[in-house]
């Protein structure tokens, strides 16, 4: 019903009403209400004032999601795409962060018209309770005042707390539950769920940026029921219509720390190529749609990884136990069998089956029995570990053929005391095993994605849509100012921009560029429709490999099943869900993001304050009108603010760079520079840098 509103207002001339539309449909007026409110809080339609409804762009409105600078301003995100604008003027209510909002552009600016929908419900806060009572007063006057300042600065407004106060101190941090939303000049008012621990502690930082993001650091009740009746082992009833795949030398790579092994891999010489097993953990055996563990998993979306923090999306007796194919237990799977020839898979098939793996390796181990050192592996997995190196170079060179694009970007890992304070940062790239298994899990995915396309079966599939012209024109013009003339165009193949970034490995600014690059292109997303993956120059992609830590896998993973089983009609009735779920499942990973962007700051932060006063060589990674970004070689990126330079300095946007007015020196991305650390705030994850003269005798990395 809803679809059917939806098409009829989007191709009807004129706003139409609940009643009109009831009687088009020939349907209860009560029931097309209920569907018109439904779309009108996903900000698709919107009410007029006469009481028709209407797509809002017909009407001079706008959905979109709120968005705050850290100066608390308000800005309005348009779904529909384009620039972000400020929000001018809000009414009575106040907006929130992830907020749905209608509002009605105005140029760059906007009039907010309703909010349609809270983004959160929660927050963490710092709390403080004070004592006051006014001069002269007596003891019994005496009052508790207990406020709370939002670790999240990007939420401008006062905080009053409310409720039982009695298991809270004096800074600690909180997780509040907003009892009444800011109207005009009045404070939010809210109410202590929870104590995350004390102010100076980086591990309560971490929970605090996890819930934040909407990412709950403790199971509900009905999840612990519905876990403590999981059972501990497979049963022998789970192995029927399962194929027994428990005597193939099967293993697991994975990181040094990792618990949830979500993949297993198994190797066969063919006549004329390889059989590649890609095994993945058949969570959706023991995940059924509508139970207490479902919905929290579909809460989250996705597992969280934080410097000393992982917020699993499933119960730790699932993603740790249960589900993770660990060795020497059999596991149930879904099996997918590729044929691959010259690194094309000619054929395939997909199976339920339960394994059993042989070895837990890690990518170090195996790293270093390529480099030929010491590693304790069997000898016949060192002999699969050899078949598959040469497998996953076929596969990578005919992707690099099709002109996929490799960012090579390198995440920070922190090492961390025992008290989760970072004692170094390392940036680690990836090694052989790495992409091996990178290699083995592409090759799945897009075999998967093309099997679901092929039958037209309900779906979730990762795509990636092609650039902006306007932004594949300002990175030209990017690269142009710093010397790199390269013809891209409106419509580039993507091996195009392969081929800049092979051309700049070597250039001092490489970093700078990729991550230019990178903002150049769509974000990849979860979609119902099968639009192909630029970046890796598919037609069709999916994620199917990861369901203990993704739910668009678990989903996907669903939906095979009946395939399988052949019960197409079951997946038919979840055609109509899938958008909602791509949608939704999009933005769980951009806020799994943006909380790992925010914790690896903060981690930064905390180990660069230790070394205040000592300096780095590093390289210039961004300008602005404010001063210099440095970057360090451990990634840590802190600011030299243009006050601190030895000129004045005019900002050239136009070829990023700045200009001393007197002494005529430039300073430009890709610079080699000298900083020392001056001031470092950990909360907010800032760090602030001085330029000191390059000196012969400095030694290598940090000085006293």
């Amino acid at each position: 019903m809803k679809q059917q509103l939806l098409d009829m207002i989007s191709g009807a001339g004129a706003p139409r009403t609940a009643r009109q539309l009831s009687e088009a449909l020939e349907a209860p007026l009560e029931e097309v209400q209920a569907a018109l409110d439904a779309l009108a809080s996903e900000g698709v339609i919107a009410a007029t004032r006469k009481g028709g409804w209407a797509i809002p762009r017909t009407i001079g409105l706008a959905a979109a999601r709120v968005l705050f600078q850290r100066n608390g301003t308000p800005l309005a995100q348009p779904l529909e795409g384009g620039p972000a604008m400020q929000i001018a003027v809000q009414g009575a209510a106040r907006c929130l962060p992830g907020d749905l909002v209608l509002v009605r552009p105005q140029g760059e600016r906007c009039q907010l018209n309703a909010i349609l929908r809270r983004g959160k419900d929660s927050f963490a806060a710092y709390v403080r309770i004070e004592r006051k009572a006014p001069k002269g007063a007596r003891r019994a006057e005496v009052k508790t005042v207990a406020t709370a300042v939002p670790c999240d600065l990007r939420i401008p407004y006062d905080v009053v707390l409310t409720g039982d106060l009695s298991f809270v101190k004096n800074d600690q941090i909180a997780l509040l539950k907003i009892e009444r939303y800011p109207e005009m000049n009045r404070p939010i008012f809210a109410s202590v769920l929870r104590v995350l621990g004390n102010e100076g502690s980086l591990a309560a930082l971490m929970r605090a940026v996890a819930e934040d993001q909407g990412f709950a650091t403790e199971v509900s009740e009905a999840v612990e029921a519905e876990s403590a009746v999981m059972p501990e082992a497979v049963r022998p009833g789970d192995l029927v219509g399962r194929e027994d795949l428990r005597d193939a030398l099967t293993f697991t790579i994975d990181g040094a720390t990792a618990k949830d092994f979500d993949d297993a891999v198994s190797i066969a010489p063919t006549e004329r190529g390889w059989r590649l097993g890609v095994h993945i953990a058949d969570v959706s055996h023991y995940v059924r749609p509508g139970t207490a563990i479902d919905r929290d998993a579909y809460a989250r979306g996705t597992s969280l990884y934080l410097p000393g923090l992982t917020v699993p999306m499933l119960p730790e007796c699932l993603s740790n136990d249960l589900c993770s194919l660990m060795p020497d237990v059999d596991r149930l799977a879904l099996s997918l069998t590729m044929d691959i020839e010259h690194g094309k898979v000619v054929d395939h098939r997909l199976v339920k089956s339960v394994i059993h793996s042989h070895a837990r390796l890690t990518y170090e181990a195996v790293n270093r029995m390529f480099e030929g050192g010491d590693a304790d592996i069997a000898p016949e997995v060192r002999e699969a570990l050899m078949q598959m190196r040469e497998l996953s170079h076929a596969l990578r060179s005919r992707r690099q053929a099709r002109g996929s694009i490799d960012f090579e970007i390198n995440e920070p890992e922190f090492v961390l005391d025992e008290k989760g304070a970072p004692t170094e940062i390392l940036l680690e790239p990836r090694g052989e095993a790495e992409r091996i298994i990178e290699d083995f899990m592409l090759a799945a995915n897009e075999t998967v994605a093309a099997l679901a396309k092929g039958v037209e079966l309900p779906f979730v599939y990762r795509v990636h849509e092609e650039p902006d012209g306007d932004k594949l024109a300002a990175l030209e013009a990017f690269l142009g100012s710093i010397d790199l003339y390269t013809r891209i165009g409106p419509s580039p193949h993507p091996g195009v921009l392969q081929g800049i970034l092979e051309q700049v490995k070597d250039h001092p600014a490489r970093d700078v560029i990729r991550r230019s690059l990178l903002r150049a292109l769509k974000k990849a997303r979860y979609c119902e429709r099968p639009l192909g993956h630029y970046a890796l120059a598919l037609e069709d992609y999916c994620h199917f490999t990861s369901p203990i830590r993704r739910y668009p896998d678990l989903t996907v993973h669903r939906m095979l099943k009946h395939l399988i089983d052949g019960s197409l009609d079951a997946a038919g009735r979840w055609a109509c869900r899938m958008h909602d779920i791509a949608a939704d499942c999009s933005e769980r990973e951009s806020a799994a993001v943006s909380a790992e962007r925010q914790a690896d700051g903060i981690m930064t932060a905390a180990y660069m304050s230790t070394q205040i006063g000592r300096k780095f060589d590093g390289v210039v990674c961004s300008v602005t009108g404010w001063g210099l970004y440095v970057a360090l070689p451990n990634g840590a990126e802190g600011l030299v603010h243009i006050s601190g330079l030895d000129d004045y300095y005019e900002f050239d946007k136009a070829r990023s760079r700045l200009v001393g007015e007197a002494t005529g020196n430039v300073f430009a991305l890709g610079d080699r520079v000298r900083v020392r650390v001056e001031r470092v705030n950990v909360p907010l994850g800032e760090i602030n840098f001085q330029l000191v003269p390059p000196r012969a005798e400095d030694a290598e990395g940090p000085e006293p």
